[in-house]
């Protein structure tokens, strides 16, 4: 993941207080057995990039979706809300 990447993840946290991740359709389009493995290997990267980043599901993963939170930490502008 990039750090543009990882900037957008953090610009969706801050706003919404989560992240919705999808990975349903993680192969779709996929051509070939190898290009679907890789595909699954940049997914893969890019979760523990958001691991180490501290984020962590907020529940199990469930039908290919999940939501990460930051435990501990409050989005600034879910913040920005409660406040109003």
């Amino acid at each position: 993941m990039t750090e543009d990447e990882l900037r957008e993840y953090m610009e969706e946290w801050r706003d919404f207080g989560y992240l919705f991740i999808r990975a349903r359709w993680t192969m779709d389009g996929a051509r070939s057995l190898v290009e679907a493995a890789q595909r699954f290997r940049d997914r893969a990267e890019t979760l523990e990039q958001l691991a180490r980043a501290g984020f962590e599901l907020d529940q199990p993963a469930d039908n290919g979706f999940a939501v990460a939170v930051r435990p501990g930490e409050q989005s600034p502008m879910r913040l920005v809300e409660e406040d109003q």
